[in-house]
């Protein structure tokens, strides 16, 4: 392909354009990098040989803030062989000339014009050159640069503070264009990034506070700030220039000296000198009585007498109690041990124009950054005040820690058996807020769409579903042929000694995300472990997205987890999935194991139908704590999350119960508690989607938009394959969908009258909640409509005469099976559906009221589901509705079985009947009762009686044993309203909150046509809220301890007082 140059001339601004024709020629000036042959002068053009014409449609593709993108056309008549353009701007009278190479035979030229200055005007326009003559200039148009980042925050002071804070206070920049939007504190340990938080402000405040708290003591820090501004074009955010780094060293129970008046020695009067002086020995006596008070010696001393500074060596100030020296830096660095307790002085900072002053509390590493330095400290040396009192009674040192090391390093060595406290292994600075850089609105010809408001997030989903969900299959592909990721290292994956401890060959830990771990006494470079930290919705390192442990990482797990002060553990896999290893067990089944360091107790499991939720105890063994009050700083509590209802392949069925799982996971990690981990197997894709829900889920809630694409794509950028397949992104967005339209349905016990007079009055409505009205939430639950394919057995022609009602039949997927009888067609068949309660995905089994060509098949689904309780809640007329059970010495005889009752009692509310079935093969039996409530709940008197036979019965079934079976007339609302009861009263007692509409639309998308109208989901609502209203004074009360009738343990979570009527014997 042929090239030509192109000649960029910056002309005078007062240059008008028709100079630049051909009736007034000139001479400019070309420069080649390719000859040494200029300048060369341009002919003036003749008849002979006419001049080029005008470049075309001259227009600006993009701009930053010292470039502008140009596209022009070649000319219509080009009057011979056009080698190249020269392009001219014109700005402020300067001129200048550049060129480049372009290709010259394409009917688009393109060129990048660099080198600009932020936010200038220029008048730009292009002519083409032949050999001989130059053309036509082209139109002009007319460009402003974008405006750059802001200049460099000033740093006020930066200092440690009690309780392993840090201080940092600094000034706007003195160079910004209109705002600055963040501030972004970069906080760095020896050469690693320690955390970066990101402070939203305005450009009104002159100058910003942050406190950084749980810092890791006794290790040196490395600040720097940087602001940031947003572009007047596309509204992204333009980083500006970072401070230079200034250091602070972070030492256990620092103390915060004053902040002194930026002063040089001569400015300071006799007064003034001797006031700083007093206070400074205020402060130091104070410290020094705080520190007898609240520490013993042994805890935080344990040197012997320190060398002293000889008076040979240094020259010496003194009085009866203040010892004032002056000291190189390389003679403490010689001694390595210092009696000093207070050192003033002075740092110099490459690229400031003055030093700041350094003041550190030996012992504490605590710093104070102020603007000069004070009593004349010289560049190079270190003033020091030392009490003599506190030298020689209490026996101070400090040891010098030379380069940047980390504090288990520090304490290698015999000083090691001084140090008891458990700081040293939580060793995680706390969540920091984070910039939305990946939320900014993208350029046009970008391949997805940026945020997406809430309101129109629906329509996009759908259309991204439109034509074979070809939308979705465009923006996952993008995703996956990001080549930023790329470039992103993972060499200490790669590494031989590592490879093993890697579940997957090709599932890898980026080196600069990656989460290292502290080493232990003795080794040279911490152990490595597949888990990288990743960001959440405005917070970075919200969770850690890892790998299910191997047996070989178990230790490594546990330290990592207790290092950086987890409480969360997000565990989404089964451990044996479609007959393969997925996780290993890494926690103990019962009692107390030990993994490397780290002992570990269960102290309960809570099994619900979706979820598990494990308390565990941790212990790190290498800590131990003489002080009883601080003993608790040895063992925290650690909560693990496991979601077991994720298929072996694919993505669940419904999102709801994922949704609820995300939210009360993320709900339960507390304000100061470390990141969440969130594994799978490989920790990649349901980790990845997890977290983009947890996420988007927080983006709505706080500024009502969705941006599942940009936070994706800047995730994938921290660990590898994150949603790994596109089911998985197609989910995410179902989801929030879900989310979106039916708002906040899991209601505390003490919001939920207010939510229920919310649902009943059309013009109530409550502004700081995210509730739906009821006609709204009724038509989202019902919304689920069958096709042919979900009722393929109920739709049978044999099967047909087996359904009472035609519109109430069970989907194909939660349907109840029966043992098929060889070569007999539909005899696997029973209108019954599976139902999910509190603790089982087949809590229940809902099915109709048998009749003659039903019966034998009803006593079938008994026996092979063994269910051993039946709830009866149809009415018996002896003529469509008849007895189903054996009576008296009646006795159903099958192949497999036979059934006879055993026992009959009751009142006039129940009906108790028990029966024994038994195997004609073997000795298998089978005790069976049925409670029979007639025409139940219509019988009730008023709502609060309708939960009298859900709570007999949670009282009778103290160990869940088999389903429990539960009988209306076609298997429909009045069995739905019993199910539904039941489970929403043990979430309540559970979780002290209810989701009515969760269970609602579970139940019918199991079983369609279960709610009739609304007043059957209104009536849910209502008979909830008679347990979270107070108890009537008199009725007996009774307090059934329902979570410990289902798990065998007492749940230390509220109780429900409701008040059942118990019936006589």
């Amino acid at each position: 392909m042929g090239h030509a140059f192109v000649y960029v001339v910056i002309a005078f601004c007062d240059l008008i354009l028709t100079q630049y024709t051909a009736s007034n020629p000139y001479t400019t000036t070309d420069i080649n990098e390719f000859s040494d042959k200029y300048p060369e002068a341009i002919d003036t053009p003749t008849s002979d040989f006419p001049v080029p014409g005008k470049p075309r449609n001259l227009t600006i593709l993009d701009y930053t803030s010292v470039s502008i993108y140009l596209q022009w056309a070649n000319p219509e008549k080009k009057n011979g062989v056009i080698e190249g353009y020269r392009v001219y701007y014109m700005n402020n009278n300067f001129t200048e000339v550049q060129h480049d190479k372009i290709p010259f035979d394409e009917p688009l030229v393109r060129y990048n014009l660099t080198g600009l200055k932020p936010f200038t005007e220029y008048t730009i326009f292009v002519k083409g050159f032949t050999q001989k003559h130059e053309g036509d200039p082209s139109d002009s148009v007319v460009a402003t640069t974008d405006i750059s980042g802001p200049s460099a925050p000033k740093v006020l002071n930066l200092s440690c503070q009690a309780n392993e804070t840090i201080y940092i206070h600094w000034g706007r920049p003195s160079n910004f264009f209109y705002s600055i939007e963040y501030y972004y504190v970069y906080i760095n340990l020896g050469n690693h990034l320690y955390d970066n938080i990101t402070i939203s402000t305005t450009k009104d405040h002159l100058e910003t506070t942050y406190i950084l708290k749980n810092v890791t003591p006794n290790a040196n820090y490395h600040v720097q700030i940087q602001a940031s501004t947003r572009s007047n074009r596309t509204h992204r955010l333009i980083l500006g220039e970072l401070s230079p780094p200034i250091h602070v060293y972070v030492s256990k129970n620092c103390r915060q000296p004053h902040d002194y008046m930026s002063r040089t020695t001569s400015e300071l009067g006799a007064g003034i000198l001797a006031g700083v002086l007093c206070a400074s020995l205020a402060l130091l006596l104070a410290g020094i009585g705080f520190l007898i008070w609240s520490h013993s010696f042994e805890e935080w001393a344990c040197a012997k007498d320190p060398l002293s500074p000889s008076p040979q060596n240094h020259d010496f100030l003194t009085n009866p109690t203040i010892l004032i020296a002056e000291m190189p830096l390389e003679s403490l660095a010689r001694q390595k041990e210092v009696g000093l307790v207070w050192v003033t002085g002075h740092m110099g900072i490459p690229g400031n124009e003055r030093s700041d002053q350094l003041l550190e509390r030996l012992g504490s590493g605590e710093h104070l950054q102020g603007p000069e330095p004070i009593l004349g400290i010289s560049r190079g040396s270190i003033n020091g005040a030392l009490s003599r009192w506190a030298y020689r009674r209490l026996g101070m040192s400090w040891r010098m820690n030379t380069g940047c090391r980390q504090a288990h390093n520090f304490l290698d060595g015999p000083d090691r058996k001084c140090f008891r406290a458990p700081y040293y292994y939580l060793d995680n600075p706390q969540c920091s807020a984070a910039a939305l850089d990946w939320n900014t609105i993208p350029e046009p010809d970008s391949d997805h769409n940026g945020p997406i408001p809430v309101s129109l997030f629906a329509r996009h989903v759908q259309e991204l579903h439109a034509d074979g969900d070809i939308g979705f299959s465009k923006e996952y592909e993008a995703i996956q042929n990001d080549a930023v990721n790329e470039i992103n290292s993972s060499e200490h994956s790669q590494h031989p000694d590592n490879k093993p401890k890697n579940r997957y060959l090709n599932i890898i830990a980026y080196d600069h995300s990656r989460v290292h771990l502290l080493t232990m006494p003795g080794q040279k470079i911490s152990t490595y472990i597949n888990a990288n930290y990743i960001d959440g919705f405005q917070v970075n390192k919200a969770y850690i997205g890892t790998q299910g442990p191997l047996p070989s990482t178990f230790d490594c797990f546990w330290r990592m987890v207790w290092e950086q002060r987890v409480t969360i553990i997000v565990m989404i896999t089964n451990l044996v999935e479609r007959g393969r290893r997925k996780c290993d067990m890494y926690w103990p089944k019962e009692g107390t194991e030990t993994y490397g360091v780290i002992q570990v107790k269960l102290v309960k499991e809570d099994i619900m139908a979706t979820y598990t939720v494990r308390t565990l105890s941790i212990r790190h063994l290498r800590v131990n704590i003489k002080n009883k009050k601080k003993a608790a700083l040895a063992e925290k509590t650690v909560y693990q999350y496991h979601y077991t209802n994720w298929p072996d392949h694919g993505t669940p069925d419904h999102p709801l119960p994922v949704i609820h799982f995300v939210k009360k996971s993320s709900a339960a990690n507390p304000p100061d508690g470390g990141p969440i981990v969130v594994h799978c197997s490989a920790g990649v894709g349901r980790t990845g989607t997890y977290i983009v829900l947890d996420a988007m889920l927080k983006q709505i809630r706080s500024r009502g938009e969705v941006n599942i694409f940009g936070f994706l794509k800047h995730i994938r950028a921290q660990r590898n394959f994150l949603v790994q397949t596109e089911e998985q992104y197609i989910f995410i967005h179902d989801s929030l969908v879900e989310a979106i339209e039916c708002g906040e349905t899991n209601i505390s016990r003490e919001k939920f009258p207010r939510y229920v007079s919310v649902l009943q009055n059309l013009n109530q409505e409550d502004k700081n909640e995210l509730w739906k009205p009821l006609d709204v939430q009724f038509r989202l639950v019902t919304s689920f409509l069958c096709k042919d394919f979900h009722l393929v057995s109920a739709n049978k022609p044999i099967n047909q005469p087996k359904n009472r009602c035609a519109v109430i039949l069970p989907v194909e997927s939660s349907r109840v099976h029966l043992t098929p009888k060889p070569g007999e067609d539909g005899s696997d068949y029973i209108n019954a559906s599976w139902f999910q309660g509190f603790h089982s995905l087949r809590e229940f089994i809902i099915t109709q009221h048998p009749f003659k060509p039903t019966m034998q098949d009803f006593w079938q689904m008994i026996w092979d589901h063994s269910a051993q309780l039946i709830v009866m809640i149809s009415f018996i007329d002896n003529s469509e509705y008849e007895v189903f059970w054996p009576v008296g010495n009646e006795v159903i005889e099958t192949d497999t079985y036979t059934c006879k009752q055993t026992q009959e009692n009751g009142n006039s509310t129940y009906y108790i009947r028990e029966f024994l079935m038994r195997s004609v093969q073997d000795d298998y039996e089978i005790p069976v009762k049925m409670v029979h409530c007639h025409n139940w709940p219509h019988q009730a008197s008023n709502l609060s009686e309708i939960y009298h036979l859900p709570n007999f019965i949670l009282d009778m079934q103290k160990i869940p044993n088999g389903p429990i079976v539960v009988v209306d007339r076609f298997g429909g609302t009045e069995a739905a309203t019993f199910c539904a009861l039941t489970t929403l009263k043990k979430h309540l007692i559970y979780d002290n909150k209810v989701d009515v509409y969760m269970y609602a639309k579970l139940y019918h998308n199991k079983r369609p046509g279960i709610w009739i109208s609304s007043d059957d989901y209104m009536k849910l609502h209502l008979c909830i809220q008679t347990l979270c209203n107070p108890p009537e004074p008199q009725i007996q009360e009774v307090t059934p301890d329902l979570y410990a009738m289902a798990n065998g343990t007492i749940n230390n979570g509220s109780i429900s007082t409701d008040c059942i009527r118990v019936p006589p014997e």
